[in-house]
């Protein structure tokens, strides 16, 4: 009996993505809990919310919050502190207490004091240094501290890259990581998933947050408020953040939203990355039917699973056709015996995805056995809302 050997992604349905942890920062909420918390936090928990960012709740004591929070269901992962406590030990003392109180794991800083716009290296040099000592006090209480960059880091000083690539490379990593908001990453004109994928082990959470198209870049840590949009909408390429994001292993991912939108907002964003996680989830299930099909020499499935127009390249250059290729599979031609197709690196965009990854076969090509080891990129496009195969090409 011929067998296939798949690793499948398997997804939770209490909302994760791509075994990544989704929830929001409580300021997202803020219109919903305003004139009633504990009616605003059954919404969220309608939604499927679960993890929040922000340890206490100004309308309340924090002992009457976290009993909300508890009867709910909800976890507290981070919580907020100010650049001024961080200076001050006895504060970050209390700081700690209130993060320890919510059950907190991440201690966060939102920004640091400068004048105007005027972000100078010395004041980046002052904020690595209090960092790393208020870090420093954090990992010893068993809590991790991040810093949440807001785009003016990124000015050059007289030194390589910018004064955010100095403050990572003068930051110990044991104290010192980063919480990436990736619309404050865009904003100055960086590319969040790159940044990501060139400090890999530095990020632990994100904020997920989309930008209007056509908005202007500026190195000021400013933008329109009502220029968060909807994820996925935008021009932060968050189907690539989020590929990065998988990669580089972020534990966290906070929904937020500064627009005056931001509660008829909220249910999109989630539905968009619930779509994104569902489509995922759809095109590693058809690959592992394609090659399933491959093995059966199931011509149905074949046919169903492969588009009119498929281009279908082989790594001696030679191209099938959908007919074809079918053909060579029903007839005996190529006979795929096992398939490995390892772990596949989906990525989806709208209504085309990809995958790429090394396959691992035994084959016999006209009754003669042979293993193979190839890599292959498949294009995948929805058509009458199934994914099937638009093009495959594979490489030795």
């Amino acid at each position: 009996m011929k067998k296939i050997i798949v690793l499948v992604i398997s997804f939770a349905l209490s909302f994760q993505l791509q075994a990544q942890e989704v929830g929001i920062i409580m300021g997202t909420a803020r219109d919903l809990v305003k004139e009633d918390v504990e009616d605003g936090l059954i919404r969220l928990k309608n939604m499927g919310v679960k993890y929040l960012e922000g340890a206490g709740n100004r309308n309340m004591p924090n002992e009457e919050y976290k009993k909300l929070l508890d009867k709910h269901g909800f976890q507290v992962i981070a919580g907020g502190t100010s650049f001024e406590s961080l200076q001050d030990p006895e504060k970050v003392k209390e700081v700690i207490s209130n993060l320890k109180f919510f059950g907190a794991k991440y201690a966060v800083c939102y920004w640091i004091p400068h004048n105007g716009d005027d972000f100078t290296f010395e004041d980046m040099k002052k904020g690595v240094a209090v960092f790393n000592k208020a870090g420093k006090q954090f990992a010893e209480a068993g809590l991790s501290f991040l810093y949440h960059a807001h785009g003016y880091e990124f000015r050059p000083y007289d030194g390589e890259g910018t004064m955010y690539d100095y403050m990572m490379a003068n930051t110990d990593p044991r104290y010192v990581n980063v919480e990436m908001d990736v619309f404050w990453m865009r904003n100055p004109g960086q590319d969040p998933a790159a940044l990501m994928r060139k400090y890999p082990n530095r990020i632990p959470v994100t904020h997920l947050k989309d930008r209007m198209i056509g908005s202007v870049d500026n190195l000021n840590g400013r933008q329109d408020k009502q220029r968060n949009v909807v994820l996925g909408s935008g021009d932060v390429n968050i189907a690539e953040v989020l590929k990065a994001a998988k990669e580089i292993g972020v534990k966290y991912h906070f929904i937020e939203d500064e627009s005056a939108r931001a509660d008829v907002q909220l249910p999109m964003h989630l539905a968009f990355l619930r779509t994104q996680d569902l489509a995922v989830k759809a095109i590693d299930q058809s690959v592992i039917k394609l090659h399933k099909a491959m093995m059966n020499a199931d011509s149905a499935n074949l046919a169903y699973l492969t588009c009119e127009e498929l281009t279908y390249g082989h790594s001696s250059g030679k191209i099938e056709g959908r007919k074809s290729f079918i053909n060579s599979l029903t007839s005996g031609e190529s006979d795929f015996v096992t398939i490995d197709f390892g772990t596949p690196d989906i990525t989806v965009k709208g209504d085309v995805a990809w995958v790429r990854s090394v396959m691992k076969a035994d084959v016999k090509d006209g009754g003669k056995a042979n293993s193979i080891s190839l890599k292959i990129l498949y294009v995948w496009t929805k058509e009458q809302g199934y994914w099937k195969l638009l093009a495959r090409q594979a490489v030795k």
